[in-house]
Formats: structure tokens, sequence, C-alpha cells
């Protein structure tokens, strides 16, 4: 199983939940963190998603970096063992 992990600037985060209730109905997480890019801190999101189509993702960062002019967007793939307790 694949967790993906796309970290992004907290920006429009309302039009962020709006594109993940649409696109992720089965879940996601959103951790606000704080980090760094070419020397610059800002407040950041980190958005978790498992079990997903690859694809589904890239459109998620594509579209992030188009909402909220960024020039890249951090995605890690993680294999895992998930499981429901």
């Amino acid at each position: 199983m694949k967790l993906y992990r796309v970290c992004t600037e907290n920006k429009n985060y309302n039009d962020i939940l709006d594109y993940l209730d649409e696109h992720f109905p089965d879940g996601y997480t959103i951790i606000n963190a704080n980090g760094a890019w070419q020397g610059i801190r800002e407040k950041s999101l980190i958005i978790e998603i498992v079990d997903v189509d690859i694809m589904d993702v890239d459109h998620l960062c594509y579209w992030l970096k188009k909402n909220n002019k960024q020039q890249a967007i951090m995605v890690q793939t993680l294999d895992i063992v998930n499981e429901l307790i």
C-alpha cells in the first residue's frame, strides 16, 4: 500500500479543503507545519493520502502549484502497512 505525502504552502486553505473533499472522498489527513523554501520560512501543509491512484495525486499537485502560485510541490511516496484497529 502507498502513502502519498504532499508538502505545500498553507495558502487558500478552504479551497484546498474543497478540492480534497471532492477528489478524495475516502479520506485524507492535513497536518499544519512550518517549513522553508529557498531560505524563506513559510506556513506549510502536509497532506497525506493513502491507497489512491498516483495520477490523482499528480493532478492535486498541479492544481496546488497553480492555485498557490508555487514553483514546486514536494511529493513523497512511502510503502506502508496500514491497518484499522
